[in-house]
Order: structure tokens, then sequence, then C-alpha cells
């Protein structure tokens, strides 16, 4: 079984690189086997790292509208959508690519975070690095339920 977590965002832009973050949060635990953090920045071929998973979580920043921190959760049936409403802080090669892997996994979770500021910057705002802990989290919870843990 092969799950992996992969973290999207540019970490020079402040909390567009929240993906990053909560990647190297998780490189911090013991992970069981079968489990590979990929950082994969803002590459669109990060589909050639995920190929053979049979599980795929990945983070990043969503706009979705609600307070900075929110947490949202998509899967492969629902639409990630990259007009209005709720949509990725990146362009549209990376996210067709996530619908490529959706298609091509038998499981895949994205989980999105609002951002504060997107800007020049390494730090996330405080509002989305309190975020990182509970994001830590719902992965940890996935592998459990996913018997990975």
């Amino acid at each position: 079984m092969r799950t992996a977590i992969v973290g999207i965002g540019n970490s020079l832009m402040q909390d567009e690189g929240v993906g990053v973050h909560v990647i190297r949060a998780l490189a911090d635990l013991s992970l069981p086997d079968g489990v590979e953090l990929i950082d994969a920045g803002t590459s669109s071929d990060i589909a050639f790292d995920l190929d053979g998973c049979d599980r795929v979580i990945v983070v990043d920043a969503a706009r979705g509208g609600e307070d900075p921190g929110t947490i949202y959760r998509f899967t492969e049936e629902a639409e990630f959508d990259v007009g209005e409403g709720r949509r990725a802080c990146h362009d549209v090669g990376l996210l067709q690519t996530l619908r490529e892997v959706a298609r091509g996994a038998p499981d895949v979770l994205i989980l999105g975070v609002e951002p504060k500021e997107i800007g020049w910057g390494l730090d996330l705002s405080s509002v989305v690095r309190e975020s990182v802990p509970r994001v830590v989290e719902i992965v940890k919870r996935e592998l459990r339920g996913y018997r990975c843990l």
C-alpha cells in the first residue's frame, strides 16, 4: 500500500506555501512504511511521483471565501473549481495535473487552507500558521482510517 502526501505551494509567498509547511511538520513525525512525503512546490511534474500510489493526500492553499485558516476538504467526487468560488492559488496547469491524479489514483483527498496573506515573505500569517497542526491532525486521522497508522 503506497500513500503520498503532497504539499503544494510557493514557500516564498507567505500563506500560499501552507502545503509545504504542512509537509515540513509531517517530516518531524514517525510515519509508517509506505507513506511518502512530497514537497511539490508549484511544479506540475508531481504526477510522475504519484504513479502507482493507492492513496494521495494533497495539501494546498485554497480560496473559498471563508475566514483565513479555514480548512476545506475536497474528494475526487467534489468539483475543484478553478473559476468562481473555491479555487487553489495556482495556475490551471497544476490544477489540471491534480485532476489527472484524481482520475489515476483510487483514493484522492485534497485539503485546502484559506489564506490570509499572499505576498513576498517566508512566514505564514499567524492564523494560517495556527491551522498547520490542525491539518497535520487531519492527515494523521486519514492515515489511521486508511490503516497506515
